[in-house]
């Protein structure tokens, strides 16, 4: 199956190392949704689409449930892999959101993973309707920095602006999109009782965590040469070092609904 691609910012192979180092989502917003999908079955098979290196993937199987890391980046499927002999009930797969091979009406739940923006819309929802039983959930899950109330990250962000004034960023066209998955899954055909839920956590970071966290940004690297990606991570070690933030803001979000 052919599939047309979104523009990507970069190759997501580039900085799969950093990303099992990232923050994790929030943990309040997945016990919300687990309980949920238990009403329906009390052990539910799952699919994790766009599953980086499996960090939803992995949360879920502490809480006890089993399924599928879907994730089309080689490199992160294997670094992915690398990390899971401790979770035995998660099984990894090579492939696109629109094409996951999972066999039909399988899944008690399908979450994408900070990923659905990267699919084409169209496909991957008629893929996770053949996946999904009736009565199964689908969750759209989404992890941002907050640049609405964190100070600090604001700074940053207001530097890098100062010295690459053209440049492109992921979040833009997300957080756009981001608006439309409410009504998206209210209006689906067989989708139905959307909810979403929002969450903000202060989490606590070393200055070599918090670089870890701006390593892994695929889109800067991809605009701007290596001498000034080197720059910017100089520049967010050293304004680190200078404030000392005591935490750094994150925001969970999660749009989901039942099948028919």
């Amino acid at each position: 199956m052919q599939v047309a691609q979104k523009r990507s910012f970069g190759s997501f192979s580039e900085v799969a190392e950093t990303y099992p180092g990232r923050p994790p989502y929030s943990r309040r917003v997945l016990q919300m949704l687990v309980d949920q999908v238990k009403n329906l079955t009390d052990s539910p098979t799952f699919a994790d689409i766009g599953a980086g290196t499996g960090a939803i993937a992995y949360a879920l199987a502490g809480m006890g449930l089993s399924g599928y890391a879907v994730e089309p980046d080689g490199e992160m499927v294997a670094v992915g892999q690398r990390l899971g002999p401790a979770y035995p009930g998660v099984s990894w797969i090579n492939a696109p959101g629109e094409c996951t091979g999972l066999a039909d009406g399988s899944l008690d739940w399908v979450c994408y993973s900070t990923s659905f923006h990267w699919t084409n819309a169209s496909e991957a929802l008629r893929e996770v309707m053949r996946i999904l039983r009736p009565r199964g959930f689908f969750t759209i899950t989404t992890f941002l920095n907050d640049l609405e109330n964190d100070p600090f990250q604001l700074e940053i962000e207001a530097q890098v602006r100062d010295m690459v004034p053209a440049l492109r960023r992921a979040r833009l066209p997300l957080v756009a999109e981001m608006e439309s998955y409410e009504a998206l899954l209210n209006q689906y055909p067989n989708l139905r009782n959307c909810i979403s839920l929002a969450t903000t956590e202060a989490i606590s970071m070393s200055e070599e965590q918090y670089l870890n966290y701006w390593a892994g940004f695929h889109d800067i690297p991809s605009q701007v040469t290596p001498e000034v990606w080197t720059s910017i991570l100089q520049m967010v070690g050293a304004t680190f070092r200078n404030r000392r933030p005591a935490s750094i803001r994150f925001r969970s979000f999660a749009w989901h609904a039942q099948r028919a």
